[in-house]
């Protein structure tokens, strides 16, 4: 099962590719290529496994996992300015995360509190996107991270667990295209400002979704507005009329200026031609 994970996840590069292009222009590109190196570390770890049957790439699926966390919270930090400097952030907390491997000189030496630090860094970036329409993919990958996880335990894989090792790298490799299919699943709404809204929030995830719709709120309750942006997009207050199209224009233009600490102004492309459109 392990070659077979193996060359799915190598087909994961497609939709890792799309991705990059959908966000090369956003402060996601660091993020990506984050990610582009942990999914580099899954594959070795894979193929080991795969050319090696009955033996366990503990070292190598210690280091996928710690490049994987450092690749989700790099999400936290994708805001200008700011986004240079976070990779200092990342390289630090990769530092800490290989502490085991580097006190044992190659040799993991993981203690439990250490796997609970690596765990629940994990959890933060599935959980940011669980509210997305990624919720689905982050199932699967957080449930490969789990299986992932219990391969590194303190004291060793107990026996009953080491035929579902193979598991967790197939959910593993199955989660790019889950997520790309969950992207193409749904055509973008008609309105210019949900189009907005919803490419940011499938982009970000709700740490940095709900922050931008605190602001968003806060800006058209002092305008006076009669709309509050939802986790589902824009609506009306209950009782009040449609707004004239200038404070539509309006309301739209109050977005873009929160979207622009993330990327360029169209942040709407989330779909197939995500890179020739954003």
């Amino acid at each position: 099962m392990a070659v077979a994970a193996w060359v799915i996840l190598l087909t994961g590069a497609y939709p890792l590719w799309q991705a990059w292009r959908a966000n090369r222009q956003t402060t996601l590109s660091h993020t990506i290529v984050w990610a582009a190196v942990a999914w580099v570390a899954w594959c070795a770890a894979l193929l080991a496994e795969g050319l090696r049957p009955g033996t366990e790439p503990v070292t190598l699926r210690c280091v996928a996992l710690c490049l994987t966390a450092c690749a989700l919270i790099g999400v936290l930090g994708a805001r200008r300015p700011g986004v240079g400097p976070w990779n200092f952030v990342l390289l630090g907390l990769l530092a800490v995360l290989l502490l085991p491997l580097a006190e044992g000189l190659g040799e993991l030496q993981l203690t439990w509190p250490r796997l609970l630090f690596l765990a629940g860094t994990l959890l933060v970036g599935v959980l940011n996107y669980l509210p997305t329409r990624l919720g689905p993919a982050a199932l699967l990958f957080g449930a490969g991270c789990a299986v992932e996880l219990a391969g590194i335990l303190p004291g060793g894989v107990p026996d009953g667990m080491r035929g579902a090792l193979a598991v967790g790298g197939l959910l593993l490799a199955v989660t790019p295209w889950a997520a790309y299919a969950q992207l193409l699943r749904q055509p973008p709404p008609a309105a210019e400002f949900d189009r907005l809204w919803l490419g940011f929030r499938e982009r970000f995830g709700v740490v940095w979704g709900q922050r931008l719709r605190e602001q968003f709120n806060r800006s058209a309750a002092h305008a006076g507005w009669p709309v509050v942006l939802r986790w589902s997009g824009l609506r009306l207050t209950p009782g009040a009329a449609r707004p004239p199209a200038a404070v539509q224009e309006e309301i739209v233009a109050t977005l873009r200026a929160l979207l622009k600490r993330f990327g360029p102004e169209r942040m709407d492309a989330v779909g197939p031609n995500d890179g020739a459109r954003g």
